[in-house]
């Protein structure tokens, strides 16, 4: 199922030559449709006041070198088709840069996606035992069957117990005070910095516009950051 899903987001993108990702809140007057981006630069600056909100020292960290070159940081929505064809990229990133990049993961959950919220406490919660990856994958390739639901609670705890997690604690830090506030905070930055949507990539400082889901498009972007 996930397969397939990609393959007609891909065979859209193709299609259309848009930037990969669903459009943050209010799009400006004559922006793309509200799924996907326009064209954009190859990269725009951040204000270096700004960095404490983009990599703050508690963020998730995929990769966490001791002496990184470069940090690139993932801001997703766990119900974003896009944020689903990004995360295996992410992973091929975390193999080949692992030892040079820091990558770090924070949650933009757009306020238009029913379940992004509620997903994006569940990677939260099963961060706490050490299985962030394991869940973020969990949670994009069962995509279509939570993203519409409900009452969503039960099948992530589900899925923690087939990672083999406690899913009583799981299930306490699920509903707490620190993962929603957690989540409520990566949110509130990603919406201070003006991310134009998800996934979103912060490089050093420069938010990354990439014209497609192709691996060579980050790695040209790391290389060049890592001066290879």
């Amino acid at each position: 199922m996930r397969k397939s899903i990609l393959a007609l987001v891909m065979s859209g993108l193709l299609a259309t030559g848009s930037v990969v990702s669903c459009a943050g809140p209010e799009p400006t007057e004559g922006t793309a449709s509200p799924e996907t981006t326009a064209s954009a630069p190859a990269a725009t600056a951040l204000p270096t006041d700004r960095v404490d909100q983009v990599a703050p020292a508690d963020a998730r960290a995929i990769t966490d070198p001791a002496d990184p070159q470069a940090t690139l940081v993932l801001f997703t929505d766990y119900q974003c088709p896009y944020c689903a064809m990004m995360d295996p990229l992410i992973q091929q990133a975390k193999n080949d840069y692992g030892d040079q990049v820091r990558i770090l993961v924070r949650n933009y959950p757009l306020p238009k996606h029913q379940n992004a919220e509620t997903s994006a406490r569940a990677v939260e919660a099963a961060a706490e035992q050490d299985a962030l990856e394991e869940m973020a994958a969990a949670v994009f390739e069962h995509q279509e069957e939570w993203k519409n639901q409900t009452d969503v609670e039960d099948l992530f705890v589900s899925y923690a117990g087939d990672l083999g997690l406690d899913t009583e604690k799981f299930r306490a830090d699920y509903n707490s005070d620190a993962i929603k506030d957690r989540v409520a905070r990566d949110l509130q930055d990603s919406q201070d910095l003006q991310l134009p949507g998800t996934p979103s990539l912060v490089l050093d400082n420069q938010v990354l516009a990439l014209d497609s889901v192709d691996y060579s498009a980050i790695q040209e972007q790391l290389d060049k950051a890592l001066n290879n």
